[in-house]
């Protein structure tokens, strides 16, 4: 079986999987919704999170068994971290191509990558999935440090009065990390929920910090191994 793969929250790497999809002609499969972890080629995409590998993604990359992964990783503002690297490391699967694809931050009003034919070296790559490896790139030496954590401490999110606990948020959210308008340490601060609430009542506020990240100038290098 072939598929691909997607972890997403905002929507960006389901449009990045959704174009993969179509072009290889593999199944289109979200993490969730996994029923066998047994693949011959698999294209697994997914955001960066604080420069690491979310938290789905690597319980993913654990019980996967496959013949060739293409891993691609969408970053949104200053760095990707190592995280390609650190699944060929981590995990020993056979790498065929990877991608680190610059997209829409989930803070910001922008737009999402749009440069899809040059995601076409990837395509060719399924046809002959020969292994590559992936160097290893820079990452902040505090990153790694609780890395949910700072993600949490970055956005307040809270609910104000016309929560009426109806439960959509719960619904929406596939990480377990808000219950009834109150968020837990789960919540990775995606704003999925907002999005959702059909009372309008989920709030957030960026720490100084978060402010002061936003505001630094966005990086868009589109890097592709094969």
């Amino acid at each position: 079986m072939n598929a691909v793969i997607y972890y997403s929250n905002t929507g960006e790497c389901r449009r990045v999987a959704e174009y993969l999809a179509d072009k290889s002609g593999f199944d289109l499969i979200d993490i969730y919704d996994i029923k066998s972890f047994e693949f011959d080629t698999a294209v697994l995409v997914f955001p960066v999170h604080c420069q690491n590998i979310p938290r789905a993604v690597n319980d993913f990359l654990k019980r996967l068994k496959v013949k060739a992964l293409v891993a691609v990783a969408l970053y949104g503002k200053m760095s990707f971290g190592n995280v390609l690297y650190e699944v060929q490391k981590n995990y020993r699967h056979k790498i065929a191509a990877a991608a680190y694809i610059p997209a829409k931050h989930a803070y910001l009003d922008e737009k999402g990558f749009e440069d899809f034919e040059k995601l076409e070296p990837l395509i060719e790559k399924l046809k002959n999935p020969t292994e590559v490896k992936i160097p290893r790139s820079s990452k902040n030496p505090l990153a790694d440090i609780a890395p949910q954590f700072r993600s949490r401490a970055g956005v307040k999110l809270y609910a104000d009065a016309a929560c009426n606990k109806c439960g959509a948020c719960t619904a929406v959210c596939k990480n377990g990390g808000i219950e009834n308008g109150k968020p837990n340490k789960n919540c990775i601060r995606c704003l999925k929920c907002v999005a959702a609430c059909p009372q309008n009542a989920l709030r957030f506020l960026f720490s100084p910090s978060m402010r002061a990240y936003l505001k630094k100038r966005k990086k868009t290098d589109l890097i592709i191994y094969v």
